[in-house]
């Protein structure tokens, strides 16, 4: 790396040289690597644009995935959910063995690589909630549901320092990878409260059209709230909140 030196000093490339500014001031170095064009073109290549169509179908599969669950993921996922989701749905593709190196994608792949995936690595779900769940996803109905029996929150809970309550989401939603729709909902419990006493038995269904035949997600959150006066208010450290896909049924 070089330092741009005079009065004329800019960002930019002029033939094979980049100019860029850093902390340091101006510098300006050398273009190196391969053009696009020849990447899009040259036979050589062919591997290299193979992944990266696949890689593309990944990326796009785990936008829609985490835009369908936005309500949920924008208290509950730590800033790594984006790649690793990403990373997932690599493999998702990558499992596909029916089409064509390159064109591999989501539909003909191993969706269920999604289930038991963590949005919130610094809060786990299985070191949050200890009570027992069983989860279920019903194609024909068109629905999703979450049940626990009743459970003492102090012993079931791995709550924050200053959280007095909590709720429990329970979100669904039925992706067409294809063509970049989604149809999805929520349901949430009332405010809980984290005591020895024993909850109700708690059941949360959420539903979308029945009789889907595209891939469904059934997703679980656990957010932590400071009831100060009678008043809900979530902590605004995020870090001990959960999410989860709990379960997954592929396309029929």
């Amino acid at each position: 790396m070089s330092k741009q030196d005079g009065l004329l000093q800019f960002d930019g490339a002029i033939e094979n040289l980049s100019f860029y500014k850093t902390k340091r001031g101006y510098a300006v170095r050398k273009r190196s690597g391969v053009s696009g064009a020849r990447i899009s073109n040259d036979p050589a290549f062919k591997r290299t644009r193979e992944n990266g169509q696949e890689f593309g179908r990944a990326g796009k599969a785990s936008k829609l995935l985490r835009t369908s669950f936005r309500d949920m993921i924008k208290n509950t996922a730590d800033k790594g959910a984006t790649p690793r989701l990403t990373k997932e749905f690599v493999k998702v593709v990558k499992a596909d063995a029916t089409s064509d190196r390159g064109l591999r994608n989501v539909i003909d792949g191993e969706i269920g690589f999604i289930e038991n995936f963590e949005f919130n690595m610094n809060s786990l779900m299985d070191t949050s909630l200890f009570a027992p769940l069983t989860a279920n996803i019903d194609r024909v109905a068109g629905t999703g549901t979450i049940e626990l029996p009743p459970f003492k929150p102090v012993e079931g809970i791995q709550s924050p320092e200053g959280a007095t309550h909590f709720i429990i989401t329970c979100g669904v939603s039925a992706i067409d990878f294809t063509g970049g729709k989604y149809e999805s909902a929520l349901v949430s419990s009332e405010v809980l409260v984290l005591d020895s006493n024993n909850t109700a038995p708690l059941k949360l269904t959420a539903s979308v059209s029945p009789n889907s035949t595209f891939p469904m997600f059934l997703a679980l959150s656990i957010e932590f709230i400071q009831v100060v006066n009678g008043k809900p208010y979530k902590l605004s450290n995020g870090t001990y909140n959960s999410m989860k896909v709990v379960a997954v049924s592929a396309s029929v």
